[in-house]
């Protein structure tokens, strides 16, 4: 009884307070376990360096660690900021206009969905092995996220306050600023906080492929040097700045979310409001965009300099298909089993984390440093780790797809299962609802916000898929992708990466035509 004369601000206070000793203290627990697993267990340092052994590799290049570091926090605000703003304002133009968005979102997600590791070293070749080409890497990775997420809370709206506002005419605009971005936050948030280590993986792959400096170049030299300590520590650095980035993320997020004019609560998910588009109509818009797609690479193949030696005519590629289609269609299928596999592993882990995180808030500060680091660190460093530990194996691609999908699912979830407005709990508390009826609620208002994030995992999947068939599996499209660079046969990698094309556009075609047939 005494708990409930606590005031409720004053509760707030002390849980808020709490929160960063909790995840200091959790993190202080994992970092002792390991510590102790390591001494008792005496694993070689090359395979698993104590905590204190990775503490004593930074101190002792701590100028050099130093310098990499600022240099790559540096390129990640940049690529972060450029990719945020953009996605979030290109956004609120494809909501603006219909047809915008019918002729913009198909090419978009076209060029989005072929995996940025397979084409990043022609970007470099393109532009250049510059500070621009990395912000750039990591603005791609962050405004495709950003963009999806909030277009889609930017449609998911109550018809009921849209149809208001028509009828006392208002403007598209005035639509959009005081209906649909306030319903939109819970998802922007979302594709904000699942873009914001994509950001970081982006400036990371373009140091690993063409840097001087920088963590991701300081990664690769510790490898190659099998300074296993010294690599630890400059991961844990990575994990760092990816951890205190999505903190300020998420802070600002708990100040503005629900904030509005009526009852301290913005009206959350309750309808998704009908664009009047038929699905003919966006396959047709669909088969237009891809047209422009192959037209604009047609003309490069005629103007750019020495253009065989990176970008062969579509012809080329379509031909190199059509000669053995047995060869893709096998590696197609072997890419399409690795990424079932690690997309079911990771939306299950996913889903458990973010459904744990959304009803039992007390563990957010345990779970949040670990799932946020997990993430953070980047896919491609995973895998040299997992090939000692488990070779090249299904399983191991299995695990590294998962890493690479589980995190959007887990925060859409997080997000979507805590977008039920307070009014609607007040609502279903003066009814006494029993606990499956409030599961069900807050899973139809969620449902919008789950399903972008199940797209976004797609999209990290076939990253995923990429990376783990250059490292740790046999098979697949990406290890044609990885044979036709080496061998300097572009046109073999480009149909490599014209079939990851086609599986991608057919999974994430496949879910948004599942979440357009949901009624919210």
């Amino acid at each position: 009884m005494s708990t409930a004369r606590v005031p409720v601000p004053a509760r707030r206070l002390l849980d808020s307070l709490s929160r960063p000793a909790i995840a200091a203290v959790s993190l202080g627990v994992a970092v002792l376990a390991w510590q102790v697993a390591t001494v008792v267990t005496g694993v070689p340092t090359i395979l698993l360096p104590a905590p204190t052994e990775v503490l004593a590799a930074i101190r002792g290049n701590r100028a050099d660690v130093t310098r990499h570091l600022a240099y790559t926090g540096y390129e990640i605000g940049l690529g972060w900021l450029a990719g945020v703003g953009a996605g979030v304002a290109f956004a609120g133009v494809m909501a603006a206009s219909k047809r915008l968005r019918l002729a913009v979102y198909p090419l978009l997600v076209s060029i989005r969905i072929v995996p940025l590791v397979a084409i990043a070293p022609l970007l470099i070749v393109a532009f250049g092995a510059t500070l621009g080409t990395r912000v750039l890497m990591a603005a791609i990775l962050t405004f495709f996220p950003v963009t999806v997420s909030t277009l889609d809370g930017l449609l998911s709206v109550p018809s009921s306050q849209l149809d208001l506002l028509r009828s006392v005419e208002a403007s598209t605009w005035t639509r959009i600023r005081h209906i649909r971005l306030p319903n939109a936050l819970p998802s922007v948030f979302a594709g904000v906080k699942i873009a914001t280590p994509l950001a970081i993986e982006g400036v990371l792959l373009a140091e690993f492929l063409a840097s001087s400096r920088g963590l991701g170049h300081a990664v690769l030299q510790a490898s190659a040097d099998l300074d296993t300590a010294l690599l630890f520590g400059e991961v844990a650095l990575i994990v760092g700045l990816g951890l205190t980035l999505f903190g300020l993320v998420a802070g600002y997020e708990r100040r503005v979310r629900w904030t509005d004019g009526s009852d301290g609560v913005a009206s959350g998910f309750g309808t998704r409001s009908g664009d009047g588009v038929s699905t003919p109509e966006r396959v047709r818009f669909g088969a237009v965009a891809l047209a422009a797609l192959v037209g604009v690479w047609m003309a490069g193949t005629a103007t750019v300099p020495n253009a065989d030696a990176f970008l062969p005519a579509p012809t080329a590629v379509a031909a190199s298909v059509l000669a053995t289609p047995g060869l893709f269609l096998t590696a197609s299928v072997g890419s399409f089993q690795k990424l079932a596999a690690g997309w079911a592993l990771g939306a299950t882990v996913g889903g458990l984390v973010g459904a744990l995180v959304a009803f039992a808030p007390r563990t957010r500060p345990v779970a949040g440093p670990f799932l946020v680091g997990a993430r953070v660190t980047p896919t491609i460093v995973a895998a040299p780790l997992l090939l000692v530990w488990l070779g090249i194996s299904f399983t191991a691609a299995t695990v590294l797809i998962g890493l690479a999908t589980f995190f959007p699912i887990a925060v859409a979830t997080a997000s979507g299962l805590t977008t039920l407005p307070e009014s609607h709990r007040s609502l279903l508390d003066s009814v006494d609802a029993p606990r499956r009826a409030r599961l069900a609620v807050r899973l139809r208002y969620g449902l919008p916000t789950v399903v972008a994030g199940v797209k976004l995992s797609l999209v990290s999947g076939l990253s995923g898929v990429v990376i783990a068939e250059w490292f740790v599996a046999n098979g697949g499209l990406g290890v044609l992708v990885n044979q036709g660079m080496r061998n300097l046969q572009p046109t073999l990698t480009y149909a490599a990466i014209a079939c990851l094309f086609a599986l991608g556009m057919g999974l994430f075609g496949g879910t948004t035509l599942l979440q357009r047939r949901l009624d919210w």
